[in-house]
């Protein structure tokens, strides 16, 4: 497995400069990002190479943008990402527990599939519905 390491200019991950090193499978998180409301740098663990560590980041980057956007109105810009998760965050907030955790269960095809999902995770996690 490889860690990468990548900087990030206005929530954009950057190619130029990015490392790499091999780590344990064991050794293996979630992206993450050096500071939430500007970050600078985010961290992949992936075995499938750098062009997938790219998209992986940038998938990152655009949920914890979403995220900000979502708690501090007004602190960034708002982007069509930014948009699909409020919506589908203030609609996974009307269901029930039940209903989240049956909308859990359902897989994701596109990108936008992949932010409601983060909005109902954020959701269910808020409310103490899952253990992590």
């Amino acid at each position: 497995m490889l860690k990468y390491t990548l900087r990030v200019q206005a929530f954009t991950a950057l190619a130029a400069n990015l490392t790499s090193g091999l780590v344990a499978v064991g050794d293996y998180q979630p992206a993450a990002v050096d500071d939430a409301q500007n970050p600078t740098q985010v961290i992949i663990y992936t075995t499938t190479g750098t062009a997938s560590a790219l998209r992986v980041a940038q998938r990152h980057l655009n949920l914890v943008h979403a995220r900000l956007a979502y708690t501090s109105p007004g602190f960034v810009g708002r982007t069509a990402a930014d948009i699909v998760y409020a919506k589908a965050r203030a609609r996974a907030e009307t269901l029930t527990p039940g209903q989240r955790e049956e909308e859990s269960l359902h897989a994701f095809h596109t990108e936008d599939d992949g932010l409601r999902m983060d909005a109902l995770f954020d959701v269910r996690q808020e409310r103490g519905e899952i253990d992590i």
